[in-house]
């Protein structure tokens, strides 16, 4: 069963969302929604063409697919298998 990602606001009729606008809805700062953007994991577009920093928006499906993604379906986290070392030689038996 899958479970719906709710909607920043139900009568949002196809809006771009800014990264403020996403990462006060996610509870992130909107400094790591450009992270996610710039490294590709969140699909946006550049609206501020000519400009020195860019005007990123989101849409609503892109966050939505983007949401679905993350989430985690099993929350077990298998502990990690550490291998065995051997014993470290006592190159010195006379020193205690």
């Amino acid at each position: 069963m899958k479970e719906e990602v709710p909607h920043l606001s139900e009568n949002n009729n196809g809006q771009l969302l800014t990264p403020d606008e996403v990462a006060k809805h996610l509870q992130v700062t909107a400094e790591q929604i450009r992270s996610l953007i710039r490294r590709g994991h969140l699909p946006a577009t550049n609206v501020g063409a000519g400009s020195k920093r860019p005007l990123y928006r989101i849409s609503q499906q892109a966050l939505d697919d983007f949401l679905k993604g993350r989430q985690q379906l099993n929350t077990h986290i298998p502990k990690k298998k550490f291998k065995q070392l051997s014993p470290i030689p006592d190159f010195f038996p006379g020193l205690k």
